[in-house]
This record gives structure tokens, C-alpha cells and sequence, in this order.
């Protein structure tokens, strides 16, 4: 086991504790007020577009409202504000969103919102000139990824194990947690030796020069759907009606991505976030190409979690046969789960 994942256990450990609790609050406060709840709080992502903003930017939502408090990094900083009641729902890799499910938390995925497909997919980046070219060059090396504990770390275990590297030499392997903005000039600067990028911000990395990819997730483990919305129990409780129309807007918004040209999208997006006078998340999507995700309409399949919970098995995070996919996640508000 690495050393970066007993930090991301501590973390996830406390997410998990921290959302018992406020699940518990949460429950309570919901049952005295009248009516659902018509406010979304949530984080966005950067250099990404955020499914309900798109949802939101193209009539869908009807008469929910979006309410952003900020941004977040990544899947277990998302898990940890929906833990402390920051935000309304959070979007995690879903191997943390298994892990945290197996321990009792009251949560439920109910929609894919970003993974790896065709173009668009995540890779390990490398200088050209001196740089590591396998991954046992990586040894003793520093790798730079967006978050401890989660997809980055899962690829990254996964190409090691397949390029046969025991697992004393995977924890000589450092991971360092860095923000999706200061990775390249990292990497550049030798301060790491790889850096795990995806979207726009790899893109543009990669179109200046002087880098290479080592590897992609897809070349490793396939298209897949890489992480998923997720809801307090509580809250699909307290507002079912809310749920199902949030959930199928945002699944016909990611419908209108995958059938839609990438510069309609764009153009959707751009004039959304300029009015919010969000020019920098709007020029972030110069080079976005797609959310990535595999199925119609983002719906879940068992093998989008079933991929990753031996993965949690063989780090002890998970016991083994302790929880199912169907325990995990559901389908019941997506539209798009009655097409199949």
C-alpha cells in the first residue's frame, strides 16, 4: 500500500465520519421545514463543464435554482462538503464514493457525470527531453495528481501492477496533490517527474510542446465511467420530487453534450458563465472536448464500480464481498435507464 493512500484513508476516514453526523443533522433540520427545496448548493470544477450549470444554461431545470458557494478539487474534498452540509450533492470518483458507501454512510449515486472515452481521457504526462519513459523509471520519482485516494491514484496503481513493479517499488513512488492550474508549470520546472492530467488543462499542456504521454486510462482499463453525482439519502428522502427532476435535467443536459457538436456545447457554456462574469471558467473551455462518460444519458452500470472494488479489496479498504454495485448507486431518476 502507498504511502499517499494512508494519507487518503485518513481523509477519506474523516469524510466518512463527518457525514454520519451531518446526515443525521441533515435529516433532522429537513423534516420541520415545508416543501422541498428548490436550491442546489454546489462547487464546480474548473476547466470542466459542470453538468447542472450546462443543464441550467439550456432551460432545463425549470424551477430549481443553482446556488455555487465555489470550487472544488477534488472527489474527496467534494465528499467532505457534502459531508459538513456545504453543498446539496457532490461528484466523486467512484471508487471513493464505494468506500465510503461499504463503511454506512447514507449516500446514493445516481448519475455518471465524467469518465473516459474515445479523445477524451486522462494521461501521465512527462517531459520529452529527460524525462521518465516507463513507469519503472517513476521509482524514487514524484508524480503529480490532482487528489490522494482516488482516479488518479486507481490508474496509477494499475499501470504500475501491469508494468510488474512490487509493491515495495510502487511506494517508493511519491504522489503529490497539487491544483489542476499549478501542475504543468510543476512538471516543467522539475519540481515533479509526471504529472496524471485530464480535460482542457492536459490539452493545453500538450499543445505547448516539450511533453510527452506515458500512458492513458483508456489504454489501461478501458472506456469506462469514472465518477458520479451523489445524494445524501436524506435528501432524495425529503425531496423526491426535487431529485427526480435535478437528476433528469442533468441527464438530458449530458445527453445534449454527446449528441451535440463540442463547439455548440462551447458556445452554450461560454455566454452561461460570461453572464455570471466567470470569463476565466469560460475561456478554461477553449480545449474541452466532452465529459468522457460512456453511457447514454450518464446512467450507471455494476461494472462502473465493480472495476474499481478490487482495487479497495487488495488496500483493505474494503472488505472483500462486503458491499454490491446495487448497494452503491440507482437508476430510478435517470430517463435514460428505461431506453435500455
Amino acid at each position: 500500500m502507498t504511502k499517499s493512500f494512508h494519507a487518503a484513508r485518513k481523509l477519506l476516514a474523516a469524510a466518512t465520519a463527518t457525514l454520519l453526523v451531518a446526515a443525521g443533522v441533515s435529516a433532522c433540520s429537513a423534516n420541520g421545514a415545508e416543501g422541498e427545496t428548490k436550491t442546489i448548493r454546489y462547487q464546480s470544477y474548473t476547466g470542466m463543464i459542470d453538468l447542472p450549470e450546462l443543464a441550467d444554461a439550456l432551460g432545463y431545470l425549470g424551477d430549481i435554482k443553482l446556488d455555487r458557494v465555489g470550487d472544488v478539487q477534488g472527489g474527496p474534498e467534494s465528499l467532505r462538503a457534502l459531508a459538513t452540509n456545504q453543498v446539496d450533492y457532490g461528484g466523486a470518483f467512484n471508487a471513493a464514493i464505494a468506500k465510503v458507501t461499504a463503511t454506512g454512510v447514507p449516500i446514493t449515486a445516481v448519475i455518471s457525470y465524467y469518465g473516459s472515452s474515445g479523445d477524451v481521457n486522462a494521461s501521465v504526462l512527462a517531459k520529452e527531453d529527460g524525462g521518465p519513459s516507463t513507469a519503472r523509471d517513476l521509482i524514487g520519482g514524484k508524480v503529480a495528481v490532482n487528489t490522494l485516494g482516488a482516479n488518479a491514484e486507481a490508474v496509477l496503481d494499475t499501470w504500475f501492477e501491469k508494468e510488474g513493479l512490487t509493491q515495495d517499488e510502487i511506494d517508493q513512488v511519491t504522489l503529490v496533490p497539487l491544483p489542476g492550474i499549478n501542475t504543468e508549470a510543476a512538471l516543467r520546472e522539475g519540481q515533479v517527474d509526471a504529472a496524471y492530467m485530464s480535460g482542457s488543462l492536459k490539452q493545453i499542456a500538450l499543445d505547448k510542446g516539450g511533453l510527452k504521454s506515458l500512458v492513458s486510462d483508456i489504454d489501461l482499463v478501458g472506456e469506462y465511467n469514472g465518477g458520479s453525482y451523489v445524494l445524501r439519502d436524506n435528501f432524495i428522502k425529503d425531496n423526491p420530487q426535487t431529485t427526480k427532476d435535478f437528476v433528469a435535467a442533468v441527464a438530458k443536459a449530458l445527453n445534449y453534450s454527446q449528441t451535440h457538436s463540442v463547439d455548440e456545447v462551447r458556445a452554450v457554456m461560454t455566454k452561461y458563465l460570461q453572464a455570471q462574469g466567470r470569463d476565466d471558467s469560460a475561456a478554461a473551455l477553449a480545449l474541452w472536448k466532452g465529459n468522457g462518460v460512456a453511457t447514454k444519458g450518464g446512467v450507471i452500470r455494476d461494472e462502473d464500480f465493480t472495476l474499481w472494488l478490487d482495487w479497495l479489496e487488495s488496500s483493505g479498504e474494503v472488505d472483500s464481498g462486503s458491499i454490491k454495485p446495487s448497494e452503491i448507486y440507482t437508476n430510478e431518476f435517470n430517463p435514460y435507464a428505461k431506453e435500455g
